[in-house]
Formats: structure tokens, C-alpha cells, sequence
């Protein structure tokens, strides 16, 4: 007979190192006791007991449920340990084990759970626990049968954790990757969130490494930099028409990813050429030719091109730009080190911040050509939401300007082709470029005035502001 693993969940307690309210705070858009039970969830374990504290009509509103039973200590304040006694009191006397988790590890790995499900049962070691790499986090916790008599002995607000220090002849160590970390604090959940973002960022490359059949080269952006040139004296773009709004005439602004200048020219060109300038910043060589070579033909004399990478190696170089305004425009969303990459505009700024970026990534576009290309649907990147979360748990208070966009337009067929075979990292001498073209037969249309792909609406962007410090 298969054993009945049983879930429990504890959520009870007060948060008062957080300020309140960590339970719910958002994680990728889901608060952070939502993240513990879809985990469990998808590992399999279906009969879950959550233990909820004072504020549990809060949480009852805002968690989606699956089919746990939900029940409340009546005495949070007595710690941990009465929380779990509270949770093991409702379980079936037929279970066989229940996984204890803590309903502030939004990060709690699914594989992890499995791993301690189908670690075999020592009735001489009937407790089974993961080991993190950072040799902390020893949560969830397995407790099989004979156990189960150790939760009467628990006491104060560590809960099971001096019972397993007590007795490591009882324990079943299982490593475990990654980590585990619980959130107390603000600065707890800044780390949950980045760690989150990274998370994505290496699981969206090491996708792109399987399927990799080209290499980027040193300008990755070359061979389409044409795509990326803009009119500087255009009056039909509504993000444009935001950042002007910004714009004081003799500030200086400091674009990160500048391009071929789509921002930088045109707010060079409303800024007083007397007093105001952009500094424009870059890593792709082709890029900034292009945005040199359009100041010229508009004669823009207040722009200054500078090839480097953000943030600098030196961090005391990002002051050195005197910028009143730092501004990144669709950059950032596959930084790894997204903490850092936003510290150094803060640093770099004066008095305001600002990020233009999607609700979901440009490159998104070619999503839908994934599966019928490599057979597996793109780990998506994070993007405008993720930062305004990042900002808000730093202490920030940034300010969300929405509009909606157009959806790219491309000349021909080919063009197309070209932007969707780069994010697909594709040879166009290779297997997989039939596959492509037959995909563009179902995903493209052409109407006469350009090419785009089918039923693709307006896109969301976001022009988020804040200030630095």
C-alpha cells in the first residue's frame, strides 16, 4: 500500500520582524505563502494542513486554495512549536508521514520535497531533512510515523529544529541545491526577489545553451541594429511623449542601453544644448555608430556615445557621469545581478530614476515559435512587474506610467524571420530552419503594410519612476 505523506504548513506567526503582513507580501506577482503551497501542490502531496495565526482572514482572501484544510492557532505568541502541535492535532491518525514546511520560504524547491517523499522510511531514522549548500536551511521536514511522538516534546519558536539537534541518530540527511531562505525581514524578502529574478535569468540562458546551434558574436546586436534605429523628431510614440514629460532643460541624462539612440536623440534634442546633455551608454559598437550617425544627419551636438557595460567594474565610476536622470529603456531584463545593475543607477542619479520596461519581455514576441521549433514551451524572463517589486520591498515608492503599444511591424518576410531565428538561436542553414519557416507560414501575416505575427494585440510598457534615495 502506498504510504499517505501528508503536508503541513505553518503560518501562524506574526511577522512583527517584517512589520507585518510577510505572508502576503509578492513574490513574481503571488505572495509568499502561495509560492509554499503551489509547491506542494506540484510535488504531489494533495492532503495539506495550514496553520494560520491572527491575520487569517487576510490570508484566507488572498491565497488561491487547492484543498487544504485551514485552521487557526488560537495562541500564535507561544512560538513555533504550538503551531505545529496545532497542525499535527488535525491530521489523519492513519498517516503514515507529514512534511512539515514553513509558509515564508517562497523558494522551498519542488524537487527537494520529492526528494524527501521518496527517501525510503529507517524506522531507526525516521526524520529526513534536506542539507542546502549554505548548511543552514534544514526545512522542509520529513517525519515518518515513529516521529510523530517528538512533536509533543517541541517547544518555544523553533519547533522541530532543537529536536533534530537533540537527536542526529534519528536524522536522514538528503542534499539538497540551492537554498532555502526564510523571510523575517524587508532585506529577507529584497534577496528572495532577487534571488527569484536569477533565478529565471540562468534558467532562461541555460535553455538558450541547449538549443544554441550560433554563437551571439561580440555584437550580438549587429546584425539587426537597422531594427533599432528611430526618427528623433517623431511624434507618434507615446513612451517618448512620457519621458518628455521628465525632461528639464538643463538636467543631464544618462541612458544605460542606449542603442541607436531611440530616447537618447530625442530627448538630446529638447534638452538646452547650452546646459543640458545625454550621456549615452552602450555595449554594442554597431549600435552606437548607428546613434552617432543620426545626431549627425539631425545635428544633435549633446549626445556623447560611450561604449562600456553597466554597471562599471570601478563602482565609484558611477557618479562620475554627473547625471541628474538615469534612464534605462527595455534593459535589464536578463541581468543576472539585477540588485547591483539597479544600486548603480541610484547611484548614478540625482534626483530621478527611470525604467522603461514591458510587462513582458520584447523578445516574447517569439515565444510562440518554441514549441513547434525546439519542441519545449521559453522560460520566461522577468520584466516590468519584478522591478517595481524589487523597488517597493528596497523601500522605494515607485511610480507606474502604462501604455499601450503597437506590436512590432517588420518590412518583409525575411526581416521577420530574422528577428524571430535570433531569439530561437537558429542556423538558417540548419535542421531547424524548415521548422521555422513553417511556423512563420502559421504564426505570420502580411496586410499590405508590413509583416507581424497573427492575433498579437497591443503590449503593455511601463514607465516606472523613482527616486533614488
Amino acid at each position: 500500500m502506498e504510504a499517505r505523506t501528508f503536508g503541513l504548513v505553518l503560518a501562524a506567526g506574526a511577522g512583527s520582524r517584517f512589520g507585518g503582513g510577510k505572508l502576503l507580501a509578492r513574490v513574481g506577482g503571488r505572495p509568499v505563502l502561495q509560492y509554499v503551497l503551489d509547491a506542494l501542490a506540484e510535488a504531489g502531496i494533495s492532503d495539506v494542513v495550514v496553520v494560520l495565526g491572527a491575520d487569517a482572514s487576510a490570508v484566507e482572501a488572498a491565497i488561491t486554495w487547492h484543498s487544504e484544510t485551514r485552521v487557526v492557532n488560537p495562541a500564535p505568541e507561544r512560538g513555533l512549536s504550538s503551531s505545529l502541535q496545532v497542525g499535527f492535532a488535525v491530521v489523519p491518525a492513519d498517516a503514515d508521514a507529514v512534511l512539515v514546511a514553513l509558509g515564508d520560504q517562497p523558494l522551498v524547491p519542488v524537487d527537494v520535497i520529492r526528494a524527501l517523499i521518496a527517501a525510503p522510511c529507517r524506522p531507526d531514522r525516521p526524520i529526513a531533512v534536506p542539507v542546502f549548500a549554505d548548511g543552514h536551511a534544514r526545512n522542509p521536514v520529513m517525519l515518518h510515523r515513529p516521529a510523530f511522538g517528538l512533536v509533543a516534546e517541541t517547544t518555544g519558536d523553533r519547533g522541530l529544529g532543537p529536536i533534530i539537534d537533540a537527536h542526529p541518530d534519528l536524522v536522514t540527511e538528503i542534499a539538497a541545491t540551492g537554498d532555502n531562505p526564510d523571510v523575517d525581514t524587508t532585506d529577507d524578502l529584497v534577496a528572495v526577489l532577487e534571488t527569484a529574478w536569477a533565478t529565471r535569468v540562468r534558467a532562461n540562458r541555460q535553455q538558450v545553451d541547449r538549443f544554441r546551434e550560433v554563437p551571439d558574436g561580440t555584437d550580438f546586436y549587429a546584425p539587426v541594429s537597422s531594427l533599432f534605429r528611430a526618427d528623433p523628431t517623431r511624434r507618434d510614440d507615446p513612451v517618448l511623449d512620457v519621458l518628455l514629460g521628465f525632461v528639464r532643460s538643463g538636467d543631464t541624462w544618462l541612458d544605460v542601453g542606449a542603442g541607436a539612440g531611440r530616447f537618447a536623440l530625442p530627448l538630446a534634442r529638447t534638452l538646452d544644448p547650452s546646459g543640458g546633455s545625454v550621456v549615452a551608454l552602450d555595449t554594442s559598437r554597431s549600435m552606437l555608430e548607428g546613434l552617432r550617425e543620426i545626431a549627425d544627419d539631425y545635428a544633435i551636438e549633446n549626445v556623447r556615445a560611450i561604449e562600456a557595460r553597466w554597471p562599471p567594474d570601478d563602482p565609484g565610476r558611477t557618479g562620475a557621469f554627473g547625471a541628474d536622470v538615469a534612464l534605462i529603456a527595455h534593459v535589464g531584463y536578463d541581468i543576472e545581478a539585477i540588485g547591483p545593475f539597479l544600486g548603480a543607477l541610484e547611484d548614478a542619479a540625482d534626483w530621478l530614476c527611470i525604467a522603461v520596461l514591458m510587462e513582458r519581455v520584447p523578445a516574447s514576441a517569439a515565444d510562440p515559435f518554441w514549441p513547434p521549433v525546439h519542441g519545449e514551451t521559453r522560460v520566461s524572463l522577468p520584466a516590468m512587474p519584478e522591478v517595481v517589486e524589487i523597488l517597493e520591498a528596497r523601500g522605494r515608492r515607485p511610480a507606474v506610467i502604462r501604455v499601450e503599444v503597437e506590436p512590432r511591424r517588420f518590412d518583409n518576410r525575411d526581416q521577420l524571420a530574422g528577428f524571430v531565428r535570433r531569439q530561437l538561436w537558429i542556423d538558417p542553414d540548419g535542421p531547424k530552419e524548415a521548422r521555422l519557416q513553417a511556423a512563420l507560414d502559421a504564426l505570420a501575416v502580411s496586410d499590405g503594410d508590413g509583416w507581424a505575427l497573427k492575433d498579437r494585440g497591443t503590449s503593455t510598457v511601463g514607465i516606472v519612476t523613482w527616486a533614488p534615495r
